[in-house]
C-alpha cells in the first residue's frame, strides 16, 4: 500500500483532497486529512446517500487503511467501473444527460450547505443510461456570499461544448479531445450563430462572459465590473442561476442534424428478412457456444445486434462512428432500461492513442476495453469490413489487426463480397483497384492472428459469418 501511494500518480494528480490509484487492477480511493472536514460532512449530513440513491453519484465502501501515510484520512473502495467513456467520444443526449445530473447535483449538494469545486465533464461515467459523478472528493462548503468557485470551468468545459452542438452539429463533441482544460469562450462565441445571442444562458454565460475574460485590454474593466456570477451569491439566487441554465438545457432536445446516413439502414437499406433473421440465428448460437462474458460491437450502427447481445452476456460496449446511431442506442438503453449496454461514439479509423499527463492521464479505448474485469471477451464486426477498406482505405492486414488490438478472445465478423450492392456502391467512383478485395485474401490476414472455428453463409444474401478465436 506504502508503494501504491507514493508511486506517481496520473489518474487524480489535480485533486489535493484525495488521490486515485489502480493496485493489482481494483481502484482505491484515498482521502487526505486537509480534505476530513468536508468529508465527514459529505457523509453524515446525508448528503452521500441522498445522491446515490438518485442513481447520480459512484457508490463506495470505506476501508480500513493499514498504510502508514499520515496524509492519508480514509481509503475507500468505490464501486468498479466496467468501462469508461471520455466526453469527446459522447453524443450529444450524453452530454445533455451529464450537464443536467451536474447541475441537479449542485441543487441538491446547496440544500445540505455544499457545492462542487469542479465542473469537468470527465468526473462523469454512464450507467444504465445515467450518467454517474464518479469524484466523491468534489464536494466544497458553500458559503454564503461567495462566488461560484467551478463557474469558469463550467462555461469552457460543460455549457460551451453542448451549446455548439446544439447550434452547429454534434462532429463539435470532438473538439474536447483537443482543449482538455475547456473550449476558450471567446472561441466559442464566434461559431456560434446570431440566434444564440437571443438565448439569454448563452448570452450570459458565453458571449457576455467571453467578451470580459482572458484578454488583457478587459482586466481593469471586469475587476470594476465584476461578473455577476463571479460577485457571490446567495444560496437563493445561485439556485436561480442554476435552474435558468437547467431550464436551458432542458430545452434543447436535439443537437444541430447535419445528416441521417445510416439511422435507417436496417428498416430501408436491407432487402431480405431471410437474412437478418438467418445471422441473428447464427449469432445466438455462437454467443451460446463461446460463453463471452463481455461483447464489443464494432460499428454498431442503430444497435439491432448490440441488443441481441445483451439479451445473451453480462455486458455490451458498442461502438459506433455515426452520431446519430449512438444517440438511437443511447435512447434504446432509456426507452428499455437496459443496465448491460454502454455506447459511444468512435471512428474506428482515427482511434485516440494514450494521452493527458505524460500519456497516461487518459487511456485509448484499446487499452480501456482491454483492462475490463469481464471477461473473457469477444468482438463482433458486422457489416464493417467493406467500410474500414474501401472508405477508410485500411488493408486487411491492418483490419486484422484491429480487430485484435482489442485483445478478445473471440471474433465474428461479416464479409460481405464485392458483388453486394452495398460494396458496389461504396466502390462506384474510387479511383482505386479493389480486385484484391476477396474473401480469401481477408481469411488469409485474419489467419495471421486468427484460428478460424466455423464459417456460415447468411441465406438471403452472398454473405458470409466467420467465428474466430485468438491464437
Amino acid at each position: 500500500m506504502i508503494k501504491a501511494m507514493t508511486q506517481a500518480n496520473y489518474i487524480s494528480y489535480k485533486d489535493a483532497a484525495a488521490r486515485v490509484v489502480l493496485q493489482e487492477g481494483v481502484y482505491y480511493r484515498y482521502i487526505f486529512n486537509e480534505y476530513k472536514q468536508q468529508y465527514d460532512a459529505f457523509m453524515q449530513s446525508g448528503l452521500y446517500e441522498t445522491l446515490k440513491a438518485k442513481g447520480y453519484l459512484i457508490a463506495h465502501s470505506e476501508l480500513k487503511y493499514e498504510g502508514n501515510d499520515a496524509a492519508v484520512y480514509k481509503q475507500l473502495l468505490p464501486e468498479q467501473i466496467h468501462f469508461q467513456s471520455y466526453p469527446f467520444c459522447w453524443s450529444y443526449s450524453q452530454w445533455r444527460k451529464a450537464i443536467i445530473t451536474y447541475l441537479e447535483i449542485n441543487k441538491i449538494a446547496l440544500s445540505y450547505g455544499m457545492i462542487l469545486k469542479d465542473a469537468t465533464p470527465f468526473n462523469f461515467f454512464f450507467k444504465e443510461g445515467r450518467a454517474v459523478l464518479l469524484d466523491t472528493s468534489s464536494f466544497e462548503f458553500f458559503k454564503e456570499g461567495a462566488p461560484w468557485i467551478a463557474y469558469k470551468q463550467f462555461c469552457a468545459e460543460f455549457l460551451s461544448p453542448i451549446a455548439l452542438m446544439h447550434y452547429n452539429g454534434q462532429i463539435w463533441s470532438g473538439m474536447v479531445k483537443a482543449n482538455l482544460k475547456g473550449l476558450p469562450l471567446n472561441f466559442v462565441s464566434k461559431q456560434l450563430p446570431l440566434k444564440s445571442w437571443f438565448n439569454l444562458t448563452c448570452l450570459l454565460h458565453i458571449h457576455m462572459h467571453a467578451k470580459y475574460a482572458n484578454t488583457e485590454a478587459s482586466v481593469q474593466e471586469e475587476n470594476s465590473r465584476k461578473s455577476k456570477v463571479q460577485e457571490g451569491f446567495s444560496k437563493e439566487k445561485l439556485l436561480s442561476l442554476l435552474d435558468m441554465i437547467l431550464s436551458t438545457i432542458k430545452k434543447w432536445k436535439q443537437a444541430y442534424n447535419l445528416d441521417k446516413n445510416w439511422q435507417g439502414y436496417y428498416n430501408n437499406d436491407i432487402e431480405s428478412p431471410i437474412y437478418l433473421n438467418q445471422k441473428e440465428d447464427i449469432i445466438k448460437k455462437w454467443l451460446s457456444d463461446t460463453k463471452p462474458k463481455t461483447v464489443i460491437d464494432l460499428g454498431a450502427n442503430t444497435g439491432r445486434f448490440s441488443l441481441l447481445a445483451a439479451k445473451e452476456v453480462e455486458q455490451v460496449i458498442a461502438l459506433e462512428s455515426d452520431y446519430n446511431c449512438v444517440d438511437a442506442i443511447e435512447n434504446t438503453i432509456n426507452k428499455l432500461a437496459l443496465k448491460n449496454l454502454t455506447v459511444m461514439q468512435i471512428d474506428l479509423a482515427e482511434t485516440t492513442p494514450n494521452f493527458g499527463a505524460l500519456e497516461k492521464e487518459y487511456t485509448s479505448i484499446f487499452q480501456r476495453l482491454s483492462n475490463s474485469h469481464l471477461s473473457p471477451s469477444l468482438v463482433m464486426g458486422l457489416a464493417i469490413v467493406h467500410h474500414l477498406h474501401i472508405t477508410n482505405f485500411l488493408s486487411f492486414g491492418h483490419i486484422a489487426e484491429l480487430f485484435t488490438k482489442f485483445n478478445s478472445k473471440y471474433l465474428i465478423v461479416e464479409f460481405i463480397p464485392i458483388e453486394d450492392s452495398k460494396v458496389k456502391l461504396l466502390i462506384k467512383n474510387k479511383q482505386r483497384n479493389f480486385t484484391g478485395y476477396t474473401q480469401e485474401n481477408f481469411t488469409s490476414a485474419l489467419l495471421q492472428y486468427f484460428k478460424l472455428m466455423e464459417i456460415k453463409k447468411i441465406e438471403g444474401s452472398d454473405r458470409e459469418l466467420l467465428l474466430l478465436e485468438k491464437l
